[in-house]
């Protein structure tokens, strides 16, 4: 798909970032060395041979067109910086999922300059699927412009979550008490275990609302600006005073329950 005439300010920002996430989307696919597995933190924590092949293949795309661009990514990639010109890349969001076969893992790239992301694109290669958004562009999936849901009632929300499995994601007990009251006032809480996907699908009004904490720059990043540009809103969590892509604390809605979800949430886990 060519950039829509309103996409032309980041067009070659676009245009490697599709490309980049369409390279290493054959890398997942392929599944050469997913059997070549470390834990990082803990058992649950999981890096394979594929997500290094993914992450080398990306920045090698961003950096033969924008050497002097920072690149923030999860494995080795990564550099210090929260101002600038910079890519922020995940290059298997869901890598426990994808070590089992379970399609629900993607690749996630953004571009991001001093005024938050202006560039995302979400690739989930088992399922078929390319998300892309540009600032004051809108949301695609596959090209189809996509809007956030509907839904006005709490009651009839589908919401939701990533459970904590690291320190940083406090108290696991506490975090189960919040999944509980939400399970029991809505329709429901999925957990699918990768945030991008979790973020598009809200974009994609598959979702009305998504709420976790204890996550990276790189699990979010792109995530924010599909919601944001398919209509929703995309925060963090009562009382932060910097955006979740500094605090990886993250509120996502259809805007329409976002303030019951914020009232909720605000109840269990304090503002930082």
């Amino acid at each position: 798909m060519t950039p829509t005439p309103s996409d032309k300010h980041w067009s070659r920002e676009l245009e490697v970032a599709r490309a980049a996430a369409e390279e290493a989307a054959g890398i997942l696919l392929a599944r050469d060395g997913a059997d070549e597995i470390r834990e990082k933190e803990g058992r649950a924590d999981l890096v394979t041979r594929v997500d290094e092949a993914s992450e080398r293949a990306i920045a090698a795309r961003i950096r033969a067109t924008f050497p002097d661009d920072a690149i923030v990514a999860e494995e080795f990639s990564g550099e210090a910086r929260s101002a600038g010109r910079r890519w922020v890349v995940d290059p298997i969001d869901g890598t426990m999922n994808f070590v089992h076969g379970h399609p629900f893992a993607c690749i996630s790239i953004a571009f991001v300059d001093d005024d938050n992301p202006a560039v995302g694109v979400v690739q989930a290669p088992f399922l078929g699927e390319v998300y892309h958004a540009v600032r004051g562009s809108g949301a695609y999936l596959n090209g189809e412009p996509i809007r956030v849901s509907s839904v006005e009632h709490w009651s009839h929300s589908l919401l939701a979550t990533g459970f904590p499995f690291k320190g940083t994601k406090g108290d696991p007990e506490t975090y189960f008490r919040l999944v509980a009251q939400t399970v029991s006032e809505t329709h429901g809480v999925r957990r699918a275990g990768a945030a991008a996907l979790d973020l598009a699908y809200v974009a994609a009004g598959r979702l009305d609302g998504y709420f976790e904490i204890g996550l990276s720059p790189w699990d979010v990043a792109a995530g924010i600006l599909l919601v944001q540009e398919a209509g929703g809103i995309a925060t963090g969590w009562p009382g932060d005073h910097q955006p979740p892509i500094d605090t990886g604390r993250i509120l996502a809605t259809n805007g329409r329950i976002h303030d019951r979800l914020s009232r909720t949430v605000v109840g269990y886990i304090p503002p930082l």
